[in-house]
């Protein structure tokens, strides 16, 4: 069983204000997207209730997303997904590499890269949990850069795809 979480439903900070964020409709899916304009602190996340998924499966999270032609310093970001629990216990601010802008990454560069969808669109994995029996409460899926402090924009969000491994 597969979910799909549109951008309007994920947490995005300063989407409410158009200087950072706007929100249109996109065409070439029919769907609201969100799209960056230009923020230096972006934080990105969905929480998922575990109860909400079949048992006794393993899951990925992917981002779908976009970028526009003058997407600047989304290079290197980083992703997690991990239980409600552990972001309570103090590990806040942890994740993997991801690659969104490789066309601006050096050669080699370490990290997650996206992937180009059938549809057109790009995704890229914001990691893996498993839905052991259900109790574990809420899954965080989240992508956030908050350290380097440089303007990023270009980034247009479609939403969020979760599938059993």
């Amino acid at each position: 069983m597969s979910i799909w979480i549109p951008a309007r439903e994920i947490s995005i900070t300063w989407s409410h204000d158009t200087r950072y964020w706007n929100w249109t409709q996109d065409d070439s899916c029919s769907a609201e997207v969100a799209v960056l304009e230009s923020v230096c602190w972006m934080d990105i996340w969905k929480n998922v209730n575990l109860r909400s998924l079949p048992l006794k499966t393993s899951y990925s999270a992917y981002l779908v997303f976009k970028l526009k032609d003058d997407a600047e310093n989304l290079e290197r970001v980083f992703a997690s997904v991990r239980y409600v629990k552990e972001v309570s216990e103090g590990c806040i601010d942890q994740g993997y590499t991801v690659l969104i802008d490789t066309k601006s990454c050096d050669e080699g560069a370490r990290g997650r890269y996206p992937h180009l969808r059938r549809d057109g669109w790009s995704e890229i994995q914001l990691g893996e949990f498993f839905n052991n029996l259900g109790d574990d409460g809420e899954v965080e899926l989240r992508l956030f850069e908050k350290d380097d402090f440089k303007w990023k924009s270009g980034l247009i969000i479609r939403g969020i795809d979760i599938r059993p491994n």
